[in-house]
């Protein structure tokens, strides 16, 4: 993870402590699955005795444990079965390719398939941070199960290409834009996928799931932006939260009792009893 990021989370280093000492100490059990094109895919499951599971999907070259140090015991105090994934090519799950949530987004379907067949929840929420956000939204555009009812994506980017131009500029001072078409190319010939033919603000647009928006006004890496065009491209059921001071990723632990609170009504409003 950028070191910027890392140098902002260290004000709330004893409260990620504690989140992780929970995950790590927690009864759970390892699940393995095969991704539609054969790797293997990894998963720490929390079973709480619930009719609803919630996934959680982390960020680019983060972990699950990292990225939802303090999302894990709050969503088992409310009663939630818990899904935390390792993303292909991060963690236990196999791959070499990150391909920016558009892989991913089709390993949510194959993850909701398993649990559904495994466990049989009567209710699914899937949730992602950063590119956990993108691979949510973005699974819009596939099959996923009637069970699913809603997703809760925070601080993801549109696309691959948008935030492939956005860091170019950012980081390297190009204009990355023009070099889009052939990163494409060659991520269609040698990963067999795109940068530039999927996006969340398409793949929102013909869903009807309820949708929480969470992104913080001072995030430096993925712009806020991204996401108030996602969110402006919604059906209905969309709910928008912008925390004023925080970071990338940093809403929740910026601004917690507004978070929790939107959370919660927002959990109310998708899903029965849990």
């Amino acid at each position: 993870m950028d070191n910027t990021i890392e140098d902002a989370l260290k004000p709330y280093s004893e409260v990620i402590e504690k989140g992780t000492e929970f995950i790590n100490n927690t009864k759970h059990k390892w699940y393995y699955i095969t991704a539609f094109d054969g790797i293997k895919l990894a998963g720490r499951y929390y079973d709480n005795n619930s009719s609803c599971t919630i996934f959680l999907f982390h960020g680019y070259r983060s972990g699950a444990a990292h990225d939802f140090s303090c999302a894990v015991e709050m969503y088992y105090k409310m009663g939630f079965n818990i899904l935390l994934v390792d993303q292909r090519a991060h963690g236990k799950s196999e791959g070499k390719l990150i391909t920016f949530g558009v892989k991913e987004s089709r390993d949510v379907v194959s993850w909701a398939e398993f649990i559904n067949a495994k466990f049989s929840p009567k209710q699914l929420i899937i949730s992602g941070i950063s590119m956990g956000a993108t691979t949510v939204l973005l699974s819009l555009k596939h099959n996923l199960p009637q069970n699913v009812k809603g997703v809760i994506a925070d601080c993801g980017f549109t696309s691959p290409a948008d935030i492939i131009e956005k860091v170019g500029k950012d980081s390297f001072k190009i204009n990355a834009h023009f070099f889009i078409p052939f990163l494409d190319l060659a991520c269609r010939v040698f990963g067999k996928f795109s940068i530039t033919k999927d996006s969340t603000v398409d793949a929102v647009k013909n869903t009807n799931l309820p949708i929480l928006f969470i992104h913080g006004k001072k995030d430096n890496f993925v712009p806020c932006e991204m996401t108030e065009k996602a969110f402006e491209n919604c059906k209905n059921n969309c709910r928008i939260f912008l925390s004023k001071e925080a970071g990338h990723g940093l809403s929740f632990l910026v601004d917690t009792e507004i978070v929790l609170s939107q959370l919660k009504d927002f959990l109310k409003f998708c899903i029965e009893d849990v």
